[in-house]
């Protein structure tokens, strides 16, 4: 069945031609050709693909129906009448630009053949022209998604708009994810060969700004990284979910929420350096549940282990007092009991014996043995909170007048800092040492996941100048690796490795040492378990006692520590900021700006950070 349109009648006039203009020498039976068409008559709005200027996006479509026209028998352009029964254009957007353009400018008596089809609802419409779509090259996966968000809007479900398109459900719920997301679906028109899925992931972190922008700085120059970036950021959300339910817990039993534990107020302290009175036990947390003065402070690390810190914020008003203070104390009467005055350390005059001989002709510093008859004999007691004990220390109050000699000349006085970068430095020191904490712990995630499947890696794909890496490590980081070996015999490198940690002392016996005794053990995995042991001693670090405080490895890194940073970059690890720290100290300065040069006099003390 074929019907015409007389063009001449529209050729000044090119309004859109409703179904009722259509004239057939028979009754209309869909479908139908339509033949010698203004393509200007027809509606060609409400497709999911927005055609723009199509002279810049597709010049050869336009090139080629300048010369050929719209051939129907290589492709019509299909129409359908709307709610107003218009016209509209259901498939052929691209071709239906083309030829308004043509008819513009190179050929104003082009015509075009139609296909007219039966009026459809909306949501058949969306369903042929996605159909279309999805199987042309250059649709993105942003108008793609655009696509199920409209069907979505039609009332379909995700497994009726897979059914209709002959998708998979998960590529359909992937999609319904992007156009939910308003910041996805932008990135996505500038990532336009996305991955649906990789987008969906994306969409995750639709509400949060600074990630979903991260994640698209990621994508789009690291790529390779993405995957590593979002489970950071998977785990820093549920961190942040875990401490707003922990601290809910204790706002709903009453406690006041001491979020900056660095900044106290005054008669502020931790319960562990509380006691009752004259006691000499710490404040047990539910003992003191019920005191006004109650307070905590919360963190939640990277395995997600609350860390809950009880503390009084006006001790004194609630009849507690500190620990030090009780033990002083103690120390203090006993000093009296012996005849010692007490004196402050910083009082005018106070010279410790250590800095103090008897006379000109002392080899050696007083002792309190021998200073004390010295009519200037005192002392003073300091606590020592990680010890639970007090020191003494004792001091001549006018060591001049009774004939003692400094050992050697006072110090020049160092430039102070003031209150507010002392405070500022406390606060670093916490945050720093939390990052360092939290730092570890993800770190050892990204190995775990580089030493799966080791055993299959090739030797191309082993990491650039990966031997000379390995060869620096005994002169670089010998510290660490004398650390590991042999009384740990590389346990966290037999972790890494997947081989089961050494059952006895015998080195023959080690995991390792089989592993390598084996015909078997390729050249390139011989290699690889070499920078196992490596980064193996160099953790092993981190697992000491002394090294929970972690001030000392960011604030004043040691070559080993910035070796082994060094070799995790060099093996694609993404160094968190604090790792960055160690090898650039400097990145701090905006993050903190009290580490900012000042200027004392005619002198500048520039980046100088608290021992």
């Amino acid at each position: 069945m074929t019907a015409t349109v007389d063009t001449a009648d529209y050729s000044t006039a090119p309004d859109l031609i409703t179904i009722d203009q259509v004239t057939t020498d028979t009754p209309t039976v869909y479908p139908f050709v339509l033949h010698r068409v203004d393509p200007r008559r027809l509606r060609a709005d409400g497709n999911s693909r927005v055609v723009r200027d199509i002279r810049e996006t597709r010049p050869e479509l336009v090139a080629s129906v300048a010369e050929h026209g719209v051939d129907p028998k290589v492709s019509i352009i299909n129409v359908a009448p709307d709610p107003d029964g218009v016209l509209a254009v259901l498939v052929g957007f691209h071709r239906h630009a083309a030829a308004v353009a043509v008819k513009e400018r190179e050929n104003p008596d082009l015509t075009v053949d139609l296909l007219v089809h039966a009026p459809g609802t909306r949501r058949e419409v969306l369903v042929v022209q996605g159909i279309e779509n999805i199987h042309r090259k250059g649709y993105t996966t942003a108008e793609e998604a655009q696509l199920y968000g409209q069907l979505a809007l039609e009332g379909m479900a995700p497994e009726t708009i897979a059914r209709e398109l002959s998708l998979p459900d998960e590529r359909i719920k992937a999609g319904l994810a992007v156009a939910a997301s308003t910041r996805t679906r932008a990135a996505g028109k500038a990532l336009p060969t996305a991955d649906m899925l990789l987008l969906s992931q994306l969409a995750e972190f639709g509400d949060d700004e600074d990630a979903h922008q991260r994640l698209v700085d990621v994508l789009t120059t690291r790529p390779h990284q993405f995957q590593w970036t979002i489970e950071q950021l998977r785990d820093r959300r549920e961190q942040q979910a875990m401490l707003a339910r922990e601290t809910q817990k204790f706002t709903d039993l009453g406690y006041t929420l001491a979020d900056d534990e660095d900044d106290l107020p005054d008669g502020a302290e931790r319960l562990d350096a509380l006691c009752a009175g004259d006691g000499v036990d710490p404040l047990d947390p539910a003992g003191h549940a019920d005191c006004p003065g109650r307070a905590v402070s919360v963190w939640v690390d990277g395995d997600l282990e609350a860390e809950v810190v009880h503390y009084c914020l006006d001790y004194a008003t609630h009849g507690h007092r500190t620990l030090a203070s009780v033990r002083i104390a103690a120390a203090e009467d006993r000093l009296r009991a012996e005849g010692v005055p007490i004196v402050d350390p910083a009082a005018d005059g106070v010279v410790p014996l250590s800095r103090l001989l008897a006379d000109g002709q002392a080899q050696h510093a007083l002792t309190a043995a021998d200073h004390a008859g010295c009519p200037g004999h005192a002392a003073y007691v300091i606590d020592i909170p990680f010890r639970s004990t007090t020191d003494v220390g004792y001091v001549c109050t006018d060591h001049a007048a009774h004939g003692h000699v400094l050992r050697f000349a006072p110090s020049a006085p160092q430039p102070e800092r003031d209150a507010a970068y002392q405070t500022g430095e406390r606060k670093r020191a916490t945050a720093n040492n939390r990052l360092w904490r939290d730092a570890k712990i993800a770190r050892r995630k990204w190995l775990t996941q580089y030493f799966t499947d080791w055993r299959k890696r090739k030797a191309t794909a082993l990491p650039a100048r990966l031997q000379h890496w390995l060869a620096l490590a005994p002169v670089l980081a010998g510290d660490y690796l004398a650390e590991s070996a042999p009384a740990h015999a590389y346990a966290y490198a037999c972790t890494l490795l997947k081989l089961g940690e050494p059952k006895d002392h015998r080195r023959t016996n080690n995991p390792i040492a089989v592993l390598l005794r084996r015909k078997t053990t390729t050249e390139t995995q011989a290699v690889l378990i070499r920078l196992a042991q490596v980064v193996g001693a160099c953790e092993a670090h981190w697992n000491a006692k002394y090294t929970e405080n972690a001030d000392a490895s960011w604030r004043s890194p040691s070559d080993d520590t910035r070796f082994y940073i060094e070799l995790l970059q060099a093996l694609g690890y993404p160094l968190s900021h604090i790792e960055q720290v160690v090898l650039n100290p400097a990145l701090d300065h905006e993050k903190w700006p009290h580490l900012a040069p000042v200027t004392t006099g005619d002198k500048q003390i520039g980046d100088q950070q608290a021992a």
